[in-house]
């Protein structure tokens, strides 16, 4: 199970990357570097500074989700905050449960990334006179914080009841 989040983060991560190098050569000189609420630009910069923006954002991602369950494996029982802890990180089922809390950060790391990848392609579309705001920034932010909202419910039940 960990090497599909862990294919589907790096994929993620490499669309992300490919997008941004696509479509860097066909963005005008100033392109806009923030939107309001609406969607609408309200300010700009040098594309170079929008796209290294992006970048350094992702490589903060690519480091972030993967680095979690690198760094919970390496820390001790004490330092981890849990659920039913003494159950779940038991020596026999310790790693089990670092193994699920890793692919678990690997999945939310990739919804982190698709919501980056679709909230640039909306910029560059707007950068490129294809649109004149975002075509529908509220929803990608709520369609995250719902999943957010899930993610965070599914560890609780996960980890507030005891198998029998």
């Amino acid at each position: 199970m960990r090497k599909i989040s862990l294919m589907v983060f790096t994929i993620l991560l490499l669309l992300c990357l490919g997008h941004a190098a696509y479509y860097y050569p066909l963005l005008p000189d100033r392109v806009a570097s923030h939107f309001g609420a609406s969607g609408q630009p309200d300010a700009w910069s040098s594309k170079g500074s929008f796209v290294m923006t992006c970048l350094v954002v992702v490589a903060f991602i690519a480091v972030l989700f993967p680095g979690i369950g690198l760094i919970v494996r390496k820390m001790p029982a004490g330092m981890i905050n849990l659920l039913n802890k003494d159950y779940w990180l038991s020596p026999e089922r310790k790693e089990e449960t670092i193994d699920f809390l890793s692919r678990q950060f690997l999945w939310f790391g990739s919804a982190t990334l698709l919501l980056l990848l679709e909230m640039t392609h909306q910029a560059f579309r707007v950068h490129l006179g294809e649109a004149s705001a975002l075509d529908h920034p509220i929803a990608n932010i709520m369609i995250y914080a719902v999943f957010s909202l899930l993610w965070s419910i599914g560890l609780i039940v996960k980890f507030m009841r005891k198998p029998r």
